[in-house]
C-alpha cells in the first residue's frame, strides 16, 4: 500500500467511520482523520483494513458541499487524485481534489465491495435473495392485503375486500346489514390498497363515538396506524406553517370536528388523498329541498379524492332520497336525477330471476355425469331468454362461458352492482337465534294525570313533571332491579336518553350500592371507551351497561347475550341497530332481547307494531323503514290514539311479506349474489387456509431474524418470542424493546390479542426485508464450498440482479412491475448454472483478502459474462409483465367498453383513467432498470484431498 498526506481511505472494518484522510505517514504506521467521528486512527502500514476510495470516468458521488458530479476524467498528481467532474447544477469540467470529497461516501456497488474487500459473511447473501424474493412473491400475491387481517375468514367479508381492494381509486358503499362486519371490509380494502400502492394517503371520517374503536380495530385487525386529529392537533400543527393534514398519511378524525371548525373542514379539502371512508353514512342527510351540513362536507372531499368508501348497515333509513344521495357522492354523473334512479329500480326482479333460472340450470346439470357446472354449456331455451331481455348479449359466445360467467356478466351490467355492496343476514350462515321476553307493566295511576304531548307519548319517563317521580312509580325499574338479583350474565341496557341512563344508574347505586357503568354521549371518548372495557372485562362482576341510544351505532357488544330496550325508538332502523350491538357475526350464543313495556298505553301498541307487524325482535327486519314510510298517516294515529284503524297490524304484516318477497326477488338477490362471493371466492379462501402460507413466513422469519441479530425463542407449541439482542444492528419500529411475542396460526391469534399475528402482510416483515435490502450487507461475500469432485479454488459467482420499474406513488410499490429477482449462477469457465444450492463454511478475513486478488481477473470476466446472461433473462420478465398488466387493465378496458354500451354507470372518465394506467404501466415496464444488487464468490476448498 503506497500512502500519502490527503488520500481518502475507508475502514473496511468500520465503514460507519465514513470517508477518511491520510494525515500523517510514519515508516511502520500511517494515522488517518474521520471527520464524521472528528478522531484520528492509528494503522499498520502493512496489514491495515484500509480501503482506497477510487473513482473512475462515469461514477457519481458528492462534494463537501453535498453537490452531485459526474467523474469526466482523472489525474494522479504526487499520490493524490484530481477529479474533472460535471456537477449535477450544470457547471461543467470542473476540478476535484479528492480531498473534497463528501466524508459520507461508502463503497455501495457490488464489485466495488469485492475487489475492495469490503465482505460479509456468505449468508447475508442468502438473506438478501430471500428478501427480494419474498416481496416480490407477495406484491404479486392475490392475498396481498388479506393474509395478515386478524379475522375469521368469513366468504363476503374476502369476497368484498378482494373485489373492492383491486379496484384503482375504488367508490363503493358498503351496506351489509347490521353485524355483518363492514368494519373489517374496509379495513382490509384499505390494506390492500395501500399495499399494493394503489393508496397512501388516506382519510377516515366517523361519528365523535367511535373514533377510539376505529383506531383500535384498524391496529388490531390489519396493524394500520391512524392518526388521530381533533382541534386541539390541528392548531398545534399550525404553528409548524404547513396544512397540518399533510403530516400524516392516515387520518382519523371525527365528522363533528368538521362540522363544527370549519377552518379545519378547509383545510382538510386542501389536502391531497387517495381514500376517504366515512363510517355511519346514514347521517348524511340529502333531498332535493335541504341538504345536511355533513353531506356537503363528505361531497366537497369526494369531489377531490379519488377513492371513496361509505358505510352504512342501513341505507334506506332516511328514506330513498338519502340512499340516491350516497350513491351521488359516489358517481355523481350516473345518479344526477332521483326519477331516473327510482325508475330503474322497477327492473330488478326481471334480472333476479334470470340468474336464478341460471343457477337452477348450472345446479342441475352438475348432478348429472361427470359434467361440473363450470363445464356446462347453458341451455338453448335459456340463451334465447337471456337475448331477448338482453339483445346487447349476442356477441358473447355462450359455448365458452359457464353459467357462473354470465350471472357475473349480468351483474355487472346491474347499475349500482359495481358500487354498491350488501349482504343481509338472510343469506349469511351461521348467525344465532333470537328471543324475545316481552314484560308487559300496568301503567302507573300516578302518570294518569300528567299532561304528555304527543312525541312524548313512548317516553313519558322523560317528563319533566316526573323527573323526581318516576324512578319510585315506574314498575320498569323495580323489574330491572330484581333481574340484577337474578343473573350474572352480561347485559346491555339501550334507552333514548342519557338524562334517563344517569337517573337509572344513580337510583340503582342508591337502592343497592352497585355502581354500574354507564354510556352516553356527554362523556369523552376515554371515558366511554373505559367504560366498555370495564363492562367487557369478564372479571369486572359488572352484569350491567347503561347505554343511551348513542351505544346503538357502531359499538359491539358480542360478548354480552342479554339485551334489554328500556323504551323503543321510533324508527325501525334505530331499533335494528340496536339489536345489531349484540346480535352479529362473532355472537357465540341466542341473543335474548327483554322488552318491558306498559299495556294500553302508546309503548305498546309501538312494540305491537314491531313485534305482530314487522316481527322485528326475532328476525331481522330490512324493510321496517319502508313499511313506515308507506303507512307513516295510520302508524301515525295509531301510536298516538287509542283507535287503531282497522286493520293495521294486518296491513303492516302483509306490507312486510310484500316488500320482503320483492326485495329477495329483486335488488337483495342481486346484491348478494354480487357481494357474497359465491362461486368466485372459494380459491382465495383456500389459498388463505394453505398451511404453506404459515410455513413460508415461518421459513423467512427463522432466516432474517438470524440474519438481523434477533433472538427466536419459542414461546409454546404455536407462539414464538422475538428479542432484541446485543447484534442487532438496526432499530426496527415495529420491534419492541422488551420484544414481540408472535403467533402465525390465524385461530390463535383471534384467540389471543397479546400475540401479534405474523403474515407476509405484517410490518415487522415488512421492516426486516426493507432493512436487508437497502443496507449494503451481503452486496459481496465469499464462502467456502467443500466437493471433493472438484480441484481445489475452482469457483462459480452468483450474481443477485434486480429489475427496478419505478413509480409514481409514494410508496414506490409498483403493482404490475415491483422489484424483480434475478438470480444468475455461473462458474468460472463462463457456463450458466440453474439452481445450485451447497453447503457452505465461512471464510475468514484474511484468507479473503488473499483469495480475491488472486482470484480477480478471472472473476471479472465471470462478472461481465454474468451481466449478458442477465440482460436476456429479464426479457421474458419484462414480457411476462407486460402480458399481466394486459389481462389486469387491457382486459378491463375493452370490458368496460362493452359494458358502457349498456351500462351507463361505466363512464368516459373511468375508462380514459383505466386506458392512462395501462400506458403508464407499460412504460414503467419497458423503461425498468436491470443492476447488480449482490454478488457472492463460491471457492471450492475439498478437505478430503
Amino acid at each position: 500500500m503506497n500512502f500519502a498526506i490527503g488520500q481518502r481511505w475507508l475502514s473496511s472494518q468500520q465503514p460507519e467511520l465514513g470517508l477518511g484522510i491520510v494525515a500523517d505517514v510514519q515508516l511502520r504506521q500511517i494515522t488517518i482523520y474521520f471527520p464524521i467521528t472528528q478522531e484520528d486512527k492509528l494503522y499498520s502500514v502493512d496489514s491495515s483494513p484500509l480501503i482506497r476510495l477510487l473513482l473512475e470516468k462515469g461514477d457519481t458521488g458528492l462534494d463537501v458541499n453535498a453537490r452531485e458530479f459526474c467523474v469526466i476524467d482523472t489525474l494522479d498528481t504526487n499520490g493524490l487524485i484530481q477529479y474533472l467532474v460535471d456537477y449535477q447544477d450544470g457547471s461543467d469540467h470542473q476540478v476535484l481534489t479528492e480531498t473534497q470529497l463528501s466524508h459520507h461516501t461508502q463503497i455501495n456497488q457490488p464489485e466495488d465491495r469485492l475487489f475492495t474487500l469490503q465482505l460479509d459473511k456468505y449468508n447475508w447473501f442468502d438473506a438478501r435473495l430471500h428478501a427480494f424474493n419474498a416481496r416480490f412473491a407477495h406484491q404479486q400475491s392475490p392475498l396481498l392485503g388479506l393474509a395478515g387481517a386478524r379475522v375469521n375468514l368469513i366468504e363476503h367479508q374476502i369476497h368484498i375486500a378482494n373485489q373492492v381492494g383491486n379496484r384503482f381509486a375504488p367508490r363503493v358503499l358498503l351496506a351489509d346489514e347490521v353485524g355483518l362486519g363492514k368494519t373489517i371490509e374496509a379495513a382490509m380494502i384499505m390494506q390492500k390498497q395501500r399495499l399494493s400502492g394503489r393508496a397512501s394517503r388516506m382519510l377516515i371520517i366517523v361519528p365523535e363515538s367511535l373514533i377510539h374503536q376505529w383506531l383500535v380495530e384498524m391496529h388490531r385487525r390489519v396493524n394500520m396506524q391512524c392518526a388521530v386529529f381533533d382541534a386541539p392537533r390541528v392548531n398545534a400543527l399550525l404553528e409548524d406553517g404547513m396544512n397540518p393534514f399533510d403530516a400524516e398519511q392516515i387520518v382519523l378524525i371525527s365528522i363533528d370536528t368538521l362540522v363544527a371548525h370549519p377552518t379545519i373542514n378547509d383545510w382538510a379539502v386542501q389536502s391531497s388523498w387517495d381514500l376517504i371512508v366515512v363510517d355511519e353514512a346514514h347521517h348524511l342527510q340529502w333531498s332535493q329541498t335541504a341538504v345536511s351540513t355533513e353531506y356537503e362536507i363528505v361531497e366537497q372531499l369526494t369531489q377531490t379524492t379519488p377513492g371513496v368508501l361509505l358505510l352504512t348497515a342501513t341505507p334506506d333509513q332516511l328514506g330513498h332520497e338519502s340512499h340516491f344521495a350516497r350513491l351521488r357522492l359516489l358517481d355523481p354523473a350516473r345518479f344526477a336525477d332521483f326519477e331516473t334512479y327510482e325508475t330503474e329500480q322497477s327492473h330488478y326482479t326481471e334480472l333476479a330471476t334470470l340468474t336464478d333460472a341460471l343457477l337452477v340450470e348450472a345446479q342441475s346439470l352438475a348432478l348429472v355425469g361427470d359434467i361440473t357446472g363450470q363445464d356446462a354449456v347453458i341451455s338453448a331455451p335459456l340463451q334465447q331468454q337471456i337475448l331477448t331481455i338482453y339483445p346487447d348479449m349476442d356477441s358473447i359466445e355462450f359455448a365458452t362461458m359457464s353459467h357462473q360467467d354470465i350471472i357475473n356478466d349480468l351483474i355487472d351490467r346491474h347499475g349500482t352492482g359495481r358500487m354498491f355492496f350488501r349482504n343481509t343476514r338472510h343469506s349469511i350462515q351461521g348467525l344465532n337465534e333470537r328471543v324475545l321476553h316481552p314484560v308487559p307493566f300496568v301503567f302507573p295511576e300516578e302518570w294518569d294525570d300528567v299532561d304528555c304531548p304527543t312525541e312524548q307519548l313512548c317516553f313519558r319517563h322523560e317528563l319533566p313533571a316526573l323527573v323526581i317521580s318516576w324512578l319510585e312509580e315506574d314498575p320498569r325499574v323495580q323489574w330491572l332491579l330484581d333481574y340484577l338479583d337474578n343473573t350474572d350474565s352480561k347485559t346491555l341496557l339501550i334507552c333514548r336518553s342519557q338524562v334517563t341512563v344517569l337517573q337509572l344508574a344513580e337510583f340503582i347505586k342508591q337502592q343497592t350500592g352497585r355502581h354500574l357503568p354507564v354510556f352516553h354521549e356527554k362523556m369523552s371518548i376515554i371515558e366511554r371507551d373505559r367504560a366498555a372495557h370495564y363492562f367487557a372485562d369478564p372479571d369486572s362482576n359488572t352484569p350491567l351497561l347503561l347505554c343511551s341510544e348513542i351505544g346503538s351505532e357502531g359499538r359491539n357488544f358480542q360478548f354480552a347475550q342479554h339485551l334489554i330496550l328500556f323504551d323503543l325508538p321510533l324508527h325501525p332502523d334505530l331499533l335494528e341497530q340496536r339489536i345489531g350491538r349484540l346480535d352479529r357475526i362473532g355472537q357465540s350464543q341466542v341473543v335474548n332481547i327483554h322488552v318491558p313495556y306498559f299495556t294500553g298505553s302508546a309503548h305498546e301498541r309501538l312494540f305491537n307494531i314491531y313485534h305482530l307487524g314487522l316481527n322485528s325482535f326475532n328476525e331481522t327486519c330490512a324493510i321496517g323503514a319502508k313499511v313506515f314510510d308507506t303507512l307513516a298517516d295510520d302508524i301515525d294515529t295509531y301510536i298516538t290514539a287509542e283507535q287503531e284503524p282497522e286493520g293495521l297490524i294486518e296491513k303492516i304484516t302483509d306490507l312486510a311479506a310484500q316488500y320482503n318477497l320483492e326485495r329477495q326477488q329483486g335488488r337483495d338477490k342481486l346484491l348478494e349474489l354480487s357481494a357474497s362471493g359465491k362461486g368466485t371466492v372459494e380459491p382465495l379462501l383456500e389459498a388463505l387456509n394453505d398451511p404453506e402460507q404459515v410455513q413460508s413466513v415461518e421459513r423467512f422469519m427463522q432466516l432474517i431474524c438470524d440474519a438481523l441479530g434477533i433472538a427466536y425463542i419459542v414461546n409454546d407449541a404455536h407462539s414464538f418470542i422475538l428479542q432484541p439482542t446485543d447484534q442487532l444492528a438496526h432499530t426496527l419500529s415495529s420491534l419492541p424493546e422488551d420484544g414481540l411475542s408472535i403467533t402465525y396460526r390465524r385461530d390463535i391469534a383471534t384467540a389471543r390479542e397479546e400475540l401479534s399475528f405474523i403474515s407476509w402482510d405484517h410490518p415487522f416483515v415488512h421492516d426486516a426485508i426493507d432493512i436487508i435490502t437497502s443496507e449494503v450487507n451481503g452486496k459481496a461475500s465469499l464462502g467456502f464450498m467443500n466437493n471433493s469432485a472438484l480441484p481445489a479454488g475452482a469457483f462459480f459467482v452468483e450474481c443477485l440482479y434486480i429489475l427496478q420499474a419505478n413509480s409514481d406513488n409514494t410508496s414506490g410499490n409498483n403493482p404490475y412491475l415491483t422489484q424483480t429477482p434475478v438470480l444468475i449462477q455461473i462458474d468460472s469457465q463462463g457456463n450458466s448454472m440453474k439452481n445450485v444450492s451447497v453447503a457452505m463454511t465461512k471464510v475468514d478475513r484474511k484468507m479473503g483478502q488473499k483469495l480475491v486478488p488472486a482470484l480477480a481477473q478471472p472473476i471479472k470476466l465471470v462478472l461481465t459474462k454474468a451481466d449478458e446472461l442477465a440482460a436476456k433473462r429479464v426479457k421474458p420478465v419484462k414480457k411476462a409483465a407486460i402480458d399481466f398488466v394486459n389481462r389486469q387493465l387491457g382486459d378491463e378496458i375493452i370490458r368496460l367498453q362493452q359494458l358502457q354500451k349498456v351500462n351507463p354507470s361505466i363512464s368516459d372518465v373511468e375508462i380514459e383513467q383505466m386506458q392512462a394506467t395501462l400506458n403508464q404501466a407499460l412504460k414503467r415496464i419497458k423503461e425498468a432498470t436491470l443492476y447488480l444488487d449482490a454478488v457472492r464468490v463460491v471457492i471450492n476448498n475439498p478437505r478430503n484431498k
